[in-house]
């Protein structure tokens, strides 16, 4: 559950509309994968602080920033934006639709098919799930994901793991803390190796998005295998483009 703020206009087809409300209101407003575009916040205090700034925000008079939020006794809240004490704002408290697991690339979402996608799936994949789950092998073995997925990068590569965004270049602190650039090396190390080059099986979409809500999914297609240091970047950053557009040209392994 989210506290939703009503925003004005129609930002879902507005893109520069849509545009305003992302650079005001940063990671709490998204598109969904029903398609719809809002803005859901965790607490609602920061939900009341941004719905006061609308108006402005949206291109339209300014709302009166001299009244609170009160409290309506169901989970929402209200706002006084005028003198009239009817004009006001409800702040809704509701579940949030899931994100759009489709990354925007050059203006076009595009949906991620990473290399792993003609293994089998396992037996559970939904949103926010990890890669533990029980899968087959081609042996008709039951194993877990994570394992199957480095397994098949190793065989693919005479027994070693390599990255599959080798190359890739993220900013990173050097060993004297100062900021500098990294690249993902090429071949990692297998368990229990240096922690910056061990391999891990990664989440392309990651599995919470910014509001701590299930986004990204145990789906092959969404594993990447990458070193832990470009993992702990991903963290905090959502999927960049130029990741996407690498990882989708990765050729697919064969199962």
């Amino acid at each position: 559950m989210r506290y939703r703020i009503p925003l004005v206009g129609n930002p879902k087809t507005d893109v520069a509309l849509r545009a305003k409300y992302i650079a005001a209101f940063g990671t709490a407003c998204y598109m969904s994968e029903a398609n719809t575009f809002d803005c859901f916040y965790q607490k609602w205090e920061d939900a009341c602080a941004d719905a006061v700034k609308i108006g402005e925000v949206s291109g339209n008079a300014p709302y009166d920033d001299s009244y609170t939020c009160q409290p309506v006794g169901n989970g929402d809240y209200t706002r006084q934006i005028g003198s009239d004490v009817a004009n006001k704002i409800t702040i809704n408290y509701q579940a949030a639709p899931r994100q759009t697991p489709l990354i925007e690339v050059n203006g076009m979402p595009t949906e991620v098919n990473g290399p792993y996608r003609n293994l089998p799936e396992p037996q559970v994949v939904g949103p926010g799930i990890d890669f533990y789950k029980k899968t087959l092998d081609k042996n008709g073995k039951l194993v877990d994901q994570h394992d199957l997925i480095l397994q098949v990068n190793r065989d693919a590569h005479g027994g070693k793991v390599h990255s599959d965004l080798a190359g890739f270049k993220f900013p990173c602190d050097d060993e004297n803390g100062k900021p500098t650039t990294c690249t993902e090396p090429d071949v990692l190390d297998d368990p229990p190796g240096y922690p910056p080059a061990k391999a891990q099986v990664h989440h392309i979409v990651p599995m919470k998005d910014q509001r701590c809500c299930p986004w990204g999914t145990n789906s092959n297609k969404n594993a990447a295998v990458i070193s832990t240091k470009l993992n702990r970047f991903f963290w905090y950053n959502d999927p960049p483009a130029d990741e996407v557009v690498q990882i989708n040209q990765v050729p697919a392994y064969t199962p």
